[in-house]
């Protein structure tokens, strides 16, 4: 806008000065409050559908009127006067103006009406499913089909109005999650109503009749013919909003492609509406990601991710390869069926399948595209990346709990424990608005962790009775909840924890040395290591080969230098069942360079990092501290 400031300025001052900025705010408000309320008072009070449209005509013509009468004249005690001349009004108010105050008439009516709206816009702003409206209380979608138009010049198509109706019925009535008015109920209440022709069903009508019908979305198209091209198209469209949320379009020769166009059409319509019935089976985090047009797959693609989080890998990554069968290009499910992999320890196979996946990655959505950029980071060993995309998908929506679940575990993987608590935290802040316990182990787990770290053992408490009502007896936060017990100094407590964890053990068909090995971790995890080295010695005794026992062993003697030399002892026994496993090189690393061997410390480092499919920071770390003290021995 462009002009004088001081005139822009007189101009306003004049507009509020004469009550034209009220009368404007006081328009939009009423016919903002019309168009809310008219959904919801119309059906109830009997009124046409036309009543709100009537009324905001009304408004549209009246503003201008009341503008111009607000301007020329003022409502005062005395009676409704012409406003005086600013000159006249500025020489009045220097004898008799009261002092301003804040809370006039004005303001108040003014802040009323903006509260008012904001109340209503609310839900239209921060509505997360436009589907939610739609679905019955049993989760189905209810659905009107009308008479489709022949809009052609040619009634040879006349028959087709009903007919691609009645198709469409038919087709939609064999699927379980839709709830679809047959095509004599449709027939009898237009014959009721008197819209036998397909001309009079406007939109307007049509929303009326779905809602006698109370089906909460309804169908309405057209026949269109252009040339040789005869095109059908359709609109899947709220009845309560009127809202228009998906048209299709599809072009056939003749009309004996009629049948195989009707055929499609039903397929996409159904397809489609089946889909927003099983997406309210995953959180709302989860389902944005997925895109497909194949209810089957769908349906594979929701018993996949509710094993995933189940923590049962294997028929997850079964499931999401039934889904791709189906659907090659689902890729969601390729996305999270890397996850799997990774998660089952079949990083090769993972990284092949990610390979192949980022190829199409300037043909999927953007929070797809941010997601394999993220898996890319991940096995690229490049944490910082990570960190990096999933702040873009948290930008995008801050609502996306698994996000803030994966942010709170990137800066975990980075020892950064301030921040992934605070991330851990959002995740919870949103579980319990959604009203829900999230059962998803890793979330207590990794935060309780995140707070042990910080030596905030009395929060860390809290979040594991919390992850256990999510999850009763869950044996690896019972396993959690013994070393913060320790720590917190309360031994009694940790020892119940210690036979709690115990018993569930048993419960869950482990064997003897399995609970063993980890009551030994628990020790070592606080500091007892006289305990869990005579738990270790124990148990090499008795299996004097396992490996794993001997690399445990090994890293308590060396970690803590209690003894480095039999520590040393202990890890090569291991490598010589596995040499190439990088743990158990990692841990006679750090025997070398205590040992002041740095040179082939190093080089065994840098081998097993490369080896090493995911980044790890202790390793990291520990490549940096032999570094430079290699560095400092050579000055």
């Amino acid at each position: 806008m462009s002009g004088n400031p001081n005139r822009i300025n007189h101009f306003w001052q004049e507009l509020k000065r004469r009550k034209v900025v009220r009368v404007m705010a006081m328009y939009a408000a009423t016919a903002f409050i019309i168009m809310e309320a008219g959904d919801i008072m119309l059906p109830r009070l009997g009124l046409p559908d036309w009543t709100v449209t009537f009324i905001i005509i009304l408004l549209i013509i009246g503003f201008p009127i009341s503008i111009i009468l607000s301007w020329i004249f003022d409502i005062t005690p005395e009676g409704i006067l012409k406003t005086a001349p600013v000159s006249v009004n500025k020489k009045e108010n220097i004898q008799t103006q009261p002092p301003r105050k804040l809370l006039n008439i004005n303001n108040i009516i003014i802040a009323v009406l903006v509260i008012v709206v904001g109340i209503l816009a609310y839900p239209k702003i921060f509505r997360k499913d436009k589907f939610e409206g739609i679905r019955d209380t049993d989760g189905r979608i209810s659905i009107a089909v009308m008479p489709f138009q022949n809009m052609t010049d040619n009634i040879a198509w006349d028959i087709w109005e009903n007919g691609i109706q009645n198709e469409i019925i038919t087709k939609l009535s064999n699927s379980k999650e839709l709830a679809v008015r047959t095509f004599q109920t449709m027939n009898d209440i237009l014959r009721s109503t008197k819209h036998t022709n397909s001309a009079s069903i406007t939109p307007f009508v049509a929303r009326d009749i779905s809602r006698k019908l109370e089906a909460n979305t309804f169908i309405q198209g057209s026949i269109k013919e252009s040339g040789d091209i005869v095109r059908i198209n359709a609109q899947l469209i709220n009845s309560k909003t009127a809202e228009i949320y998906k048209t299709y379009q599809i072009d056939g020769n003749t009309e004996d492609d009629f049948f195989i166009i009707i055929d499609s059409l039903s397929k996409l319509v159904k397809s489609y509406l089946e889909i927003e019935v099983l997406r309210k089976e995953l959180d709302y985090d989860l389902g944005e990601f997925s895109s497909t047009g194949s209810p089957e797959a769908y349906r594979l693609y929701i018993r996949g991710m509710n094993v995933f989080f189940a923590f049962d890998f294997s028929s997850a990554i079964e499931l999401f390869n039934k889904a791709l069968e189906i659907d090659s290009g689902f890729i969601s499910a390729r996305i999270f069926q890397i996850f799997a992999l990774g998660n089952q320890g079949m990083h090769e196979k993972a990284m092949i399948d990610l390979r192949e996946t980022y190829k199409q990655i300037e043909n999927v959505s953007y929070i797809n595209q941010l997601m394999l950029e993220y898996l890319k980071s991940y096995y690229d060993k490049d944490p910082h990346s990570g960190i990096k995309y999933i702040g873009l998908l948290l930008q995008d929506d801050p609502q996306r709990r698994t996000m803030w679940f994966l942010q709170g575990m990137n800066y975990i993987d980075i020892n950064q424990y301030e921040k992934a608590a605070q991330c851990f935290e959002k995740a919870l802040e949103i579980d319990k608005k959604w009203g829900v316990l999230w059962k998803w182990s890793q979330l207590y787990i990794l935060s309780g962790i995140a707070y042990h770290e910080l030596d905030k053992y009395d929060r860390e408490k809290e979040i594991y009775e919390l992850g256990l009502a999510a999850l009763p007896d869950y044996p690896e936060i019972i396993y959690r909840q013994a070393i913060c017990a320790f720590s917190r100094g309360d031994t009694t407590e940790a020892y119940e924890h210690i036979a709690k964890y115990k018993s569930t053990g048993e419960a869950n068909g482990w064997n003897k040395d399995q609970i063993t090995i980890q009551v030994g971790l628990i020790y070592q995890a606080v500091g007892q290591n006289d305990h869990s080295i005579d738990i270790f010695r124990d148990l090499i005794a008795r299996d004097p080969q396992n490996p794993w026992n001997n690399w445990r062993l090994a890293s308590i003697l060396i970690e803590n230098e209690i003894n480095v030399n039999e520590g040393m002892d202990f890890v090569n026994r291991a490598l010589e069942t596995e040499p190439d496993n990088y743990y158990f090189l990692v841990t006679k690393c750090s025997g070398l360079y205590k040992q002041g061997q740095f040179e082939e410390s190093l080089e065994i480092l840098n081998k097993s990092w490369e080896a090493r499919p995911l980044y790890n920071h202790d390793h990291y770390l520990h490549i940096q501290e032999v570094e430079k003290a290699l560095a400092n021995q050579n000055k």
